[in-house]
């Protein structure tokens, strides 16, 4: 259904003095067509960042719109991307003539007006940015255009998450009541302060300077990540003030969402076809799962640090997650276009480690490849470093890793030239790099240089409210991926779990869930499918002790799939750490002389 917004005649008359709407509306918009595909409807939207087509018939006349949010839903729900337009679209649609008054414009609550000439042909758009920037224009000063917002603070409210309107200088003139809910301030408390001491990573006062508007960008506030808008006000072309618009905020989902736009308007226009491609979201922490207060604290300290480039020390047991964190740091942060570089400084036997970190030269030594080689700090360059184990450094290499940190340069194996590198180093380690300061084990002055921002990440016993989440999550993934269908834990089985010691942290429950995903024979995982140690809550690592020998049938079974299971763990523990045993027992969870007795009860070969 089309509705036309006209006023009558008398109506007219008294806004003579208003533009018409054809000056300050958008001219020649992209459409689309009814019989085209969302995925199209996307490629626009991505290309042109706008976020919303009408949809016209042959003779370009409205008959729908298609709208971001549609899309979202759209895609919430579930709807092909090859579904037609028409299937989707709202058909509703509200117009206005080119030549009605701008004043008559405010009046619509919608967010992108279709213009449309005499005969009803489509000629512009008019969006809320247009209506903001004709409220500044009529006006003599920025006080009457705040005036005039306020008369629409009821589209305002509706239309966005959060709207301040600051003065030439940068001080708050107007805050609307969804952003003191937000930040939890009082009106009356934020207005006369600068925008700068309110609002948390602001660029309003930025916008004054540069008279750049900005839509569409990601600021952290609290702890959240926003999609804002920056407008800047103009009066006969100066500045005289800006608006800022919080268009979402609390984007979880929506991050998800625009990857997939993204990586759809990308597949689409590079080749034409659909992949079937995991969508990497925009915000790595969310992927860290917990809502505990422990590993929140953690988190909100985590996003703070990835906007400076300070050299962070995550610290915390083996098996917490501190790559999962130095990742999200990383990509959050502004080398997240270079590498982020792993080495784990405790797998690599130490007469390797030098070569392996700075690279060698030709020649450097016997079966040197032809060429030479980039060590990891080459190939970090612009990007980020990751020291995993550092107290596991022998202390020759220390001083070593010292010097680069000082000099911001490399020197290969075998080399003389110094290759300059820009690198953000994040080490980690589950030792007390203190005491072994104190026992001369570790450098005093290579301490110092990574311990300027310290991250202690939590074991999960500290966080136990955390553990149901962790175990439904990835007991989802894994009945997913093997194809098992849905599965749950009873209630004795989670309580089992919950209160279990859990000495090797989240890797450790990864690794039982998959497990119980695996051995398990129905679709409620009960108590009697637990390992004793699980029900027993007293033991740890891989010491299960030996059943009775009245039991019988599924615990002999799964006993037996333990003892492979468990093998297999160790193998491929020892493989991925070159033979390091240290490094593989870290890894595994379990103590040093627990992987000795295991290697030896199964005869494996080193």
């Amino acid at each position: 259904m089309l509705v036309n917004y006209k006023k009558d005649d008398k109506q007219i008359q008294n806004l003579n003095s208003s533009d018409p709407v054809w000056k300050w509306m958008t001219k020649n918009p992209y459409t689309v067509r009814a019989k085209q595909t969302l995925r199209e409807a996307i490629t626009i939207m991505q290309t042109y960042r706008i976020d919303g087509l009408p949809v016209v018939d042959e003779t370009n006349r409205v008959v729908g719109i298609i709208t971001r949010t549609k899309l979202m839903s759209c895609f919430l729900e579930g709807i092909s991307t090859d579904s037609l337009i028409e299937e989707v679209m709202t058909e509703s649609v509200v117009t206005i003539e080119q030549n009605e008054a701008i004043t008559t414009a405010y009046e619509h609550t919608v967010g992108r007006l279709p213009v449309v000439d005499e005969v009803g042909r489509l000629v512009g758009i008019l969006t809320r940015t247009d209506l903001l920037r004709s409220f500044a224009q009529h006006n003599d000063e920025l006080q009457q255009t705040i005036h005039i917002a306020e008369t629409l603070s009821t589209i305002l409210e509706s239309a966005y998450e959060g709207i301040v309107v600051i003065d030439a200088n940068g001080y708050i003139r107007e805050f609307n009541n969804a952003y003191s809910r937000f930040i939890g301030k009082k009106r009356e408390e934020v207005i006369g302060q600068h925008v700068t001491q309110i609002i948390e990573n602001t660029r309003l006062h930025i916008v004054i300077q540069t008279g750049v508007a900005e839509k569409g960008y990601i600021q952290r506030i609290l702890g959240q990540d926003m999609i804002v808008h920056r407008i800047p006000i103009l009066k006969e072309g100066k500045v005289v003030g800006a608006i800022g618009m919080i268009i979402f905020h609390g984007v979880t989902e929506l991050y998800n969402i625009l990857g997939r736009m993204q990586e759809l308007s990308r597949q689409v226009s590079g080749n034409g076809k659909l992949a079937n491609t995991s969508y990497k979201e925009l915000d790595s922490f969310e992927k860290i799962i917990g809502q505990s207060s422990q590993i929140q604290a953690v988190k909100r300290v985590a996003r703070k640090v990835a906007n400076t480039p300070s050299t962070v020390l995550i610290t915390g047991e083996s098996g917490t997650g501190k790559e999962m964190f130095a990742k999200a740091i990383h990509e959050l942060s502004s080398y997240a276009e270079g590498n982020f570089i792993s080495v784990n400084c405790a797998a690599i036997p130490e007469h390797l480690l030098e070569a392996e970190l700075f690279g060698y030269e030709e020649g450097a030594f016997t079966g040197a490849k032809k060429g030479g080689k980039p060590g990891k700090f080459e190939l970090a360059h612009k990007g980020t470093l990751f020291l995993d184990e550092v107290g596991d450094m022998p202390l020759f290499m220390q001083s070593k890793i010292l010097r680069v940190l000082q000099e911001r340069e490399v020197e290969r194996v075998g080399g003389i030239a110094k290759h300059k590198i820009d690198v953000r180093i994040i080490a980690a380690t589950n030792q007390h790099l203190e005491e072994m300061v104190a026992e001369g084990k570790f450098r005093e002055d290579l301490y110092y240089r990574l311990n300027i921002i310290r991250l202690e990440i939590p074991s999960l016993k500290e966080r136990r409210e955390d553990i149901p989440q962790l175990l439904n999550r990835y007991l989802h993934h894994f009945s997913e991926r093997f194809g098992f269908g849905h599965r749950s834990f009873s209630r004795e089985a989670m309580a089992a779990l919950v209160n279990y010691s859990w000495p090797g942290n989240v890797r450790e429950l990864v690794n039982t869930v998959e497990m119980l995903v695996n051995l398990s024979e129905t679709v409620i995982i009960t108590e009697r499918d637990l390992l004793p140690k699980y029900r027993t809550n007293g033991l740890s690592g891989f010491n299960t002790p030996s059943a009775p020998n009245k039991e019988k049938g599924l615990l002999t079974d799964i006993k037996d799939s333990v003892v492979t299971k468990e093998k297999e763990m160790i193998i491929q523990a020892l493989h991925e750490t070159q033979g390091n045993k240290a490094a593989a027992a870290r890894n595994l969870g379990i103590q040093r002389s627990t992987l000795y007795e295991k290697i030896k009860k199964y005869e494996i070969s080193l």
